[in-house]
């Protein structure tokens, strides 16, 4: 449900043509903090200390030390949305990569890619290359797979031909996965989403219906023994066969419920297998399926996308999650991050301690929380005690830099210890948490908003108790919740249908009906509306420009230019100065020194293609230093300016 409303959200911000942000950097730098949601790991078949990794938004990395630091290798990569990856066994300079854009290729590995050839689907939507597999003896002969066809080259990537001959085949409603048999290369399974399992014995042009009751996710051939396959299915089923899928049964004794798993099987041990559980549970059967024992760590509160198993130290495994890339030395029974020089976050929110401005607190998308007590040089995560890691907005203490708050996907967490634990203190199932505030002159007093059901909610004892805010929105149109930082009993609020102002701490609300075109949008979330610092003004952006409010939202007027840009998200003022005004767009960051009349962009060392469409409230003004800035892009992590945004430098990527 969020993911689908996270699309809505970006398609409703989008309003302007594109255009080039003044300044910035074409180059591939990302800052901290380490980490990002990673697709898929491979190991190098000759030299097990050598990884690639690939990433949903900074392309591939790389790794000669067992993972314990990365390097982006993407020359010639013109993609940089990774799904898939793939090692030639018989060549280990041959590196294949699936992106969103079709197959690329690599012959020297991984130091150059060049986009593969002739045959691959070029439309839109239907040319994004979900799965990879390498016949072991033969660098040329691959087959890639979308979610529509699959399709098989012989000659290395020049050229492709789709291989989908069965008339069932055709008809399901998506592929899943693929694998070769590596006893008998010939031997090809493919996963459908809603038609189970398809085989064919003589490389792609003959397939048979393998029925397995349900539609499977995954498919996993035992590295030893070609006759053991594993399924698994939409529902979380996990089913073997010992005979190449003639007869089935069910592996799933001692694994929960769940929507879905990624199982690897260890190739120096076949009789273990692993599986990670959609909700971030680790599991270990060492009886090829026939039970499953729950390990005490996990991998985080959310997906892990990629599983595999050191072919050559024992106990040793990657999982590639939101998080980054996690690794274990024993057979995972614990976990550690192994992400350093992975620039890959994905930031939805930035906030600084005001009492000390060297604490920074960081979520990212699926990424969960992490801090800095240094400005960003390092970061530590800090996760224990979260039950999501969809975390979308931060806010901290004025007072204790200790003390700070997180909402996301299911409700609103407090932590007393600078995030080292946090407790759900408002629980909101099924609800994305979008606004969460601290009132500037008490610190017990909390407002939060959420998506979708129409109301506030505020807390006088910290977080310990919550009541509901009604203002009338019907259940599908509120969200965006501020306050005026001169006068907390003020607070402004969003909807699909107007503009409302309570000047009593949210116990009544009046409702403008403006004609403004800022609300088109802005109702989702209150990133667009923020207040002078001193209270005299109310400003919102939008797609239309920006607008200025003198009397709490009652009638607006234009204030100049838009900045030059696609998608204005966010402004923030300098708190020393309501004529200075920040502005983050999808393409850069812009400057007003003049309440927003003229911008002027602030881009230096920023890199292109931010993603900032995908960011929230990532943009940040030091409180205690003006001049010190923070802004969190989508894909590139954070970066930082102590000059007021004349220039920028990526924050440290290394726990």
């Amino acid at each position: 449900m969020w993911r689908l409303l996270r699309i809505a959200v970006l398609v409703l911000a989008i309003g302007l043509p594109r255009t080039s942000a003044q300044g910035v950097n074409k180059g591939l730098v990302g800052g901290g903090p380490p980490g990002g949601r990673v697709e898929a790991i491979v190991f190098d078949p000759k030299d097990a200390s050598t990884l690639y990794a690939a990433t949903d938004w900074s392309g591939l990395f790389k790794s000669i030390d067992s993972g314990a630091s990365w390097t982006a290798v993407n020359a010639g990569l013109d993609d940089m949305f990774v799904l898939a990856l793939a090692i030639s066994p018989a060549d280990h300079s041959i590196v294949y990569a699936g992106t969103r854009s079709g197959v690329f290729k690599s012959t020297d590995s991984g130091r150059n890619w060049a986009k593969s050839g002739f045959g691959l689907p070029k439309e839109v939507g239907r040319s994004m290359i979900e799965m990879l597999a390498i016949e072991p003896a033969n660098p040329n002969c691959v087959y890639a797979g979308t979610f529509e066809k699959v399709f098989k080259t012989t000659d290395g990537g020049k050229t492709w031909t789709a291989i989908v001959a069965h008339p069932q085949i055709t008809q399901t409603s998506r592929f899943t996965a693929l694998a070769i048999d590596p006893s008998h290369p010939s031997t090809v399974y493919v996963a459908g989403a809603d038609r189970g399992l398809f085989r064919s014995i003589d490389g792609g042009k003959r397939w048979k219906v393998i029925d397995t009751g349900f539609g499977a996710r995954t498919v996993l051939v035992d590295p030893s023994d070609s006759r053991i396959v594993y399924v698994e299915s939409y529902s979380g089923k996990i089913l073997r066969s010992s005979d190449s899928g003639k007869t089935w049964t069910g592996a799933n004794t001692g694994l929960p419920a769940s929507f879905a798993f990624t199982l690897a099987i260890d190739p120096s041990d076949p009789n273990t297998a692993y599986a990670a559980s959609f909700e971030g549970r680790f599991f270990r059967t060492d009886d090829r399926g026939g039970r499953w024992a729950e390990t005490a760590a996990r991998l985080g509160n959310g997906e892990t996308k990629a599983l595999v198993v050191d072919p050559v130290h024992l106990g040793t495994l990657f999982a590639g999650t939101g998080r980054g890339v996690l690794r274990s030395w024993d057979g995972g029974a614990s976990w550690t991050p192994s992400s350093k020089g992975m620039t890959n976050s994905n930031i939805s929110a930035i906030a600084v301690a005001p009492s000390q401005p060297a604490t920074v607190y960081v979520s990212a998308y699926g990424g969960g929380v992490t801090r800095s007590s240094d400005g960003g040089e390092s970061w530590t995560s800090v996760n224990e005690g979260l039950t999501t890691d969809d975390i979308f907005v931060l806010a901290v203490d004025e007072f204790n830099a200790d003390i700070v708050y997180a909402g996301g996907y299911g409700g609103i967490f407090r932590s007393n210890n600078g995030g080292a634990k946090w407790s759900l203190v408002k629980a909101l199932p099924d609800l994305g948490v979008m606004s969460l505030f601290i009132d500037s002159l008490n610190p017990r007093v909390l407002y939060a908003a959420a998506t979708s059901d129409g109301k506030a909610y505020k807390s006088t004892d910290g977080g310990a108790s919550w009541e509901d805010i009604q203002f009338g929105f019907p259940r599908s149109g509120g969200g965006g919740l501020a306050m005026n930082p001169a006068d907390s009993s003020v607070l402004f609020a969003t909807s699909q249908t107007g503009f409302l102002t309570s000047r009593d701490g949210g116990k009544s609300w009046k409702q403008y009906n403006t004609n403004v075109r800022v609300f088109s949008w802005l109702w989702q979330d209150s990133r667009g509306v923020e207040m002078a610092a001193d209270g005299s003004a109310l400003y919102a952006a939008s797609a239309a420009g920006v607008f200025k409010s003198l009397d709490d939202g009652n009638t607006w007027t234009a204030v100049g230019k838009r900045p030059p840009a696609q998608g204005l998200l966010t402004m923030r003022f300098a708190p020393n100065d309501p004529n200075v005004i920040y502005a983050q767009t999808e393409e850069g960051v812009y400057k007003s020194t003049n309440s927003g009349k003229e911008w002027g962009g602030i881009n230096s060392g920023l890199p292109e293609g931010l993603g900032l469409i995908r960011t929230l409230r990532a943009l940040v003004v030091d409180p205690a230093d003006p001049r010190t800035l923070y802004v969190g892009t989508g894909g590139r992590g954070v970066f930082k300016s102590v000059n007021g945004g004349e220039s920028w430098m990526p924050t440290g990527a290394h726990y």
